[in-house]
């Protein structure tokens, strides 16, 4: 998968007025929610990408790949390279992989494609192996049951949230993080550590209660399509995609009470 670099923030007014915010001291949710308007733009700009909507795709197909009775088929089927009975580290691997098939294929991708392919490795990882007895004890039969429970319609809300809400945060970190870097120090925003460490708090705390609405719609949408369709294709991925970037920047314009 190709690398991430730290980002140069853009030279516009909104993110002049991040800048600023962090400069005059505002409080940490202030600085977050400038940035967050900052972005929007940036975030309805995924939906150019491939690697996004392959992501998307993968986010929604692979939990329903694994009520199959043979997951590694049902896996090779969403073109991931899995062998019989895969074990977590073939699932994640194959995902990566395919992503950056997709990013070769496409000519490259644009950032917020590639941590939209980031977050969906990671978070799946978490998920699926948070629900293991173990990572080294686990069966290949423990993985797809892990799998499966995402399926289901709290499982499904709740795997969307968290790679939404880590797609939010990642992005918005992407950018500010060399700023951010600017304003460490004993007399600086970030005097210690700990100070920083709040922001990100603050940062992904924001990004979560930003994502709340992708839980509550994720699920009925995920079981009508699978219902209608019996599957979900890249155009199905393309529109839950956008719509849910939609409904995040919404949400993001109303937690900051503007709408412009």
């Amino acid at each position: 998968m190709g690398h991430i670099h730290l980002g140069v923030l853009p030279k516009t007014r909104r993110w002049n007025e991040v800048v600023e915010a962090l400069a005059s001291g505002a409080a940490d949710e202030v600085v977050v929610a400038a940035s967050a308007q900052a972005a929007e733009k940036d975030l309805l700009s995924a939906t150019d990408s491939p690697v996004f909507i392959e992501a998307v795709r993968l986010l929604l197909a692979i939990p329903h790949a694994a009520r199959a009775g043979d997951f590694g088929d049902a896996l090779r089927v969403l073109d991931l390279e899995v062998r019989d009975g895969p074990e977590l580290l073939d699932l994640t691997m194959a995902v990566d992989e395919r992503l950056a098939t997709v990013r070769r294929g496409a000519g490259g991708s644009n950032d917020l494609g590639e941590i939209a392919a980031r977050s969906l490795v990671t978070t799946l990882s978490e998920m699926v192996g948070d629900q293991l007895p173990g990572l080294f004890e686990a069966t290949p039969d423990d993985v797809q049951a892990a799998t499966r429970k995402l399926s289901w319609s709290r499982g499904i809300s709740e795997f969307s949230r968290a790679f939404y809400a880590r797609l939010v945060t990642h992005s918005l970190s992407y950018w500010l993080d060399r700023t951010l870097a600017l304003h460490v120090g004993s007399e600086d925003r970030f005097a210690n550590a700990g100070d920083r460490s709040a922001f990100d708090v603050a940062l992904s705390q924001h990004a979560r209660e930003a994502t709340r609405i992708i839980q509550e719609f994720s699920g009925g949408w995920y079981g009508k399509t699978l219902h209608d369709k019996g599957g979900i294709s890249s155009l199905d991925a393309a529109t839950f995609g956008a719509v849910a970037l939609k409904k995040i920047v919404a949400e993001l314009r109303a937690r900051r009470g503007g709408d412009d």
